[in-house]
């Protein structure tokens, strides 16, 4: 193992050792959930869930000063149509708008895969969605593939990537996500990876590769591999590939976003991510590259004590600021609840959790004008924590 690995392995030891030490059983006890009688505030009581799948962070009551924490979406904001949020009136704290005209840059085809894929195992049920053994750049892989109860070829879907924490696992991203609600009620695709594990263990020390960068083509190719054959065996709209992920997976999704991959992505998503920057040795940090595809990026986390070895509120806000001044549409969600769960209610029509992440993919396809969105203002499922970036 190379020194830097070495020392952040040491580092990742400590800090387990002085929060929450996993174990086995418990490596996959999911995000900080937050009940707070639905105001998305962050107040309210912590279960013992486990914290992004990390170890314990002290889930404390700071939040960004000034334009992150205030600007909520007004109570009127509008209505949904036909997948566009409805123009009001331009909302006081979101910034200029720019001039939209609905001109979209078409989206690349889908990635072919080197060979013949196989039959994949589908579901809207993750227990039945498992593919195990999917060959991509001389490993065996695995992934979940989930697909709405609704489904017909006659229509076609997004696909909807999405990246696990630390030491957790896809059935973690389905859970807390509520993934299995989420695909029937908004009609996508989802794509839930396994990290790669080589001999039983796991292949890069935080799962993905974002550390062991030489490894990342590797990874880059797995996502368009599986792509290339749900292409093949299902109904997709190109237009609309979507990414998104938490912690481990959040800077795993940055770092995507900074390499030729994300020229097929539409949007993306960043939950407790960024562009992580190791603050005690230095030794690592994820660098911005200007991307052509301007693609709209939703960038939420958990304020001042989102901290876990890294300084998840740094890489946010870098990953914010270099997001709008390379030209693309942002949204920030700066929660009070460190390194866990967003504390945005449910709604209270029993739809799915998280509809606003949902909405965002939706109404956000590839090709979009850089600095553009369909969206005047939030749309009304957004909480107060929530703002247009200027």
């Amino acid at each position: 193992m190379s020194r830097p690995l070495l020392l952040l392995t040491l580092l990742l030891t400590l800090a387990v050792a002085c929060g929450r030490n996993l174990a086995p059983e418990d490596a996959d006890a999911g995000f900080t959930t937050v009940v707070d009688g639905g105001t998305g505030d962050g107040g309210g009581a912590l279960t013992d869930a486990g914290t992004l799948g990390d170890a314990g962070s002290d889930a404390g009551a700071d939040t960004d000063a000034g334009a992150d924490t205030d600007a909520g979406p007004d109570a009127d904001a509008g209505s949904m149509d036909a997948g566009r949020f409805d123009a009001g009136q331009q909302r006081p704290d979101a910034g200029p708008t720019p001039p939209w005209d609905g001109g979209l840059t078409p989206p690349p085809p889908l990635p072919m895969y080197g060979g013949t894929c196989p039959t994949l195992v589908s579901s809207h049920l993750a227990a039945m969605a498992r593919n195990t053994g999917f060959t991509s750049r001389g490993d065996a892989r695995e992934f979940l593939l989930l697909v709405p109860q609704s489904y017909t070829p006659t229509k076609r879907y997004p696909v909807v990537y999405g990246y696990h924490w630390l030491n957790s696992s896809a059935n973690s991203v389905v859970r807390d996500a509520e993934l299995e609600s989420a695909i029937n009620q908004y009609e996508f695709i989802a794509v839930v990876p396994e990290n790669l594990e080589t001999g039983g263990r796991k292949a890069y020390q935080f799962d993905w590769p974002f550390v062991e960068t030489m490894f990342a083509p590797k990874e880059l190719g797995f996502f368009e591999d599986v792509l290339a054959c749900v292409g093949q065996q299902f109904s997709v709209d190109p237009a609309r590939i979507h990414v998104f992920g938490a912690s481990a997976g959040g800077l795993w999704t940055a770092y995507l976003s900074t390499t030729p991959a994300v020229n097929r992505v539409a949007s993306v998503l960043s939950i407790s991510g960024g562009l992580g920057q190791e603050s005690l040795t230095n030794l690592w940090r994820i660098e911005w590259m200007p991307q052509q595809n301007k693609f709209p990026a939703l960038v939420v986390w958990g304020g001042a004590t989102d901290f876990f070895i890294l300084n998840f509120d740094q890489a946010s806000r870098r990953y914010r600021d270099a997001l709008r001044a390379d030209g693309h549409f942002v949204t920030q969600c700066v929660h009070s609840s460190g390194h866990g769960i967003p504390p945005f209610a449910a709604p209270t029509d029993g739809g799915t959790r998280f509809p606003m992440f949902w909405e965002f993919f939706r109404d956000h396809p590839f090709g979009l004008p850089p600095n553009t969105s369909p969206w005047t203002r939030l749309p009304p499922s957004f909480p107060s924590v929530c703002s247009v970036v200027p």
